[in-house]
């Protein structure tokens, strides 16, 4: 069993994993923005609300997770923020939000994670840029910018800590049938979409891998929208 951080636990597929791996007994520290809604999960771990955004709160989560559970063997980063717009109608404000969120946070909270991680000489890092961290799509600039980033840049940290014990997963998943496209301003087909379990097994697979074994990239889309 592993010590476990997942950050966009409140909801999605964070949530989902949350579940899971609490009911198989892996020991988790769980954040995202409303204490109410990890609360609410009623798992009966550790958890704490935080923004990843706000300078210093990424420090904050780090901390609290080794105290609460001794060590970090494992971080899901899900937390994200989606925008399907045209280029010509993005605000900078926009713009600006959803590369501090996708982009930003992700990279103060691997930093503060891999600093840890690497003193125990083994850890395992996943994020999941989604399909558009790999393949471009009209009407997304600004999402797709934020996960182009959040690709190279984990790339980045694998390479600076390849000597050091840690592994990372970037997960390329097409649309997954979650909460997160109730506020998307686009026409899809739910029904199509990955299922949020299957998505999870996926991340499972990845945290289950023997430690000499790295799962670095999984590519999955519906077949009905492939961009690759």
């Amino acid at each position: 069993m592993s010590n476990i951080l997942i950050t966009g636990a409140s909801s999605g597929l964070g949530a989902e994993l949350a579940k899971r791996l609490a009911a198989r007994g892996d020991s988790l520290f769980l954040t995202g923005r409303s204490d109410e809604k990890l609360e609410n999960l009623g798992l009966g771990v550790a958890y704490g609300a935080a923004d990843l955004t706000v300078s210093g709160a990424a420090e904050m989560v780090i901390a609290s997770a080794v105290a609460a559970l001794g060590a970090i063997d494992v971080v899901i980063h899900c937390a994200g923020v989606g925008l399907i717009k045209p280029a010509a109608e993005t605000s900078d404000a926009e713009f600006t939000h959803v590369m501090n969120v996708n982009t930003r946070a992700a990279f103060l909270l691997a930093r503060e994670a891999c600093k840890t991680m690497a003193l125990a000489k083994q850890g395992l890092f996943i994020t999941i840029p989604g399909i558009l961290g790999k393949a471009p799509m009209r009407n997304a600039s600004a999402y797709v910018a934020s996960k182009y980033a959040l690709t190279g840049m984990i790339k980045c940290f694998a390479q600076e800590y390849q000597r050091s014990g840690l592994r990372f997963c970037l997960f390329h998943l097409g649309g997954i049938d979650t909460p997160f496209w109730d506020t998307i301003q686009m026409a899809v087909q739910r029904g199509k979409m990955i299922p949020v379990s299957t998505a999870a097994d996926l991340i499972l697979q990845a945290i289950d891998a023997p430690p000499h074994l790295v799962l670095s990239e999984v590519v999955m889309q519906p077949e009905s929208h492939q961009l690759l």
